[in-house]
């Protein structure tokens, strides 16, 4: 494994409360569902931006695989749902609802996203490549 740069900092996301936001979205869709889970995510700022200027969000699981915001200025949402609490299902969430989400707790991306093999570490510089500049990847 190769070291991983340091100084690309998100924010931890409360799975919880996406859950939350989850599960009304698909009570709204369907009669009969069960309900689901939400693991904590790291959401990170993007260089890149929409065409008002403004920052575009990404979210990341620990995995390093990760989601970004699409035109309509929603984030997809990964949801555990069954017995085996598989990535099986995915609700899009506002940006703005997501940061509702957010907690104090910030992390490094190297350290968020777990070692183990050159795939991870391939994800983990992926994301740090598409990241905005080291002083402006926490929401102020």
């Amino acid at each position: 494994m190769s070291e991983r740069v340091k100084g690309y900092v998100g924010q931890i996301v409360d799975g919880k409360k996406l859950a939350t936001i989850a599960n009304d979205i698909y009570k709204a869709q369907y009669n009969d569902f069960s309900a689901c889970t939400v693991d904590n995510l790291l959401f990170i700022t993007l260089e890149e931006t929409n065409a008002f200027g403004d920052h575009k969000y990404a979210l990341v699981c620990s995995e390093g695989v990760g989601w970004e915001q699409d035109t309509f200025g929603c984030l997809e949402v990964p949801t555990n749902i069954g017995q085996m609490g598989l990535w099986n299902g995915r609700v899009f969430i506002s940006v703005e609802k997501v940061k509702e989400c957010l907690t104090d707790e910030t992390e490094d991306i190297s350290d968020y996203i777990r070692t183990f093999g050159y795939r991870l570490d391939s994800n983990c510089s992926l994301w740090q490549s598409k990241m905005s500049e080291v002083g402006s990847t926490i929401l102020a």
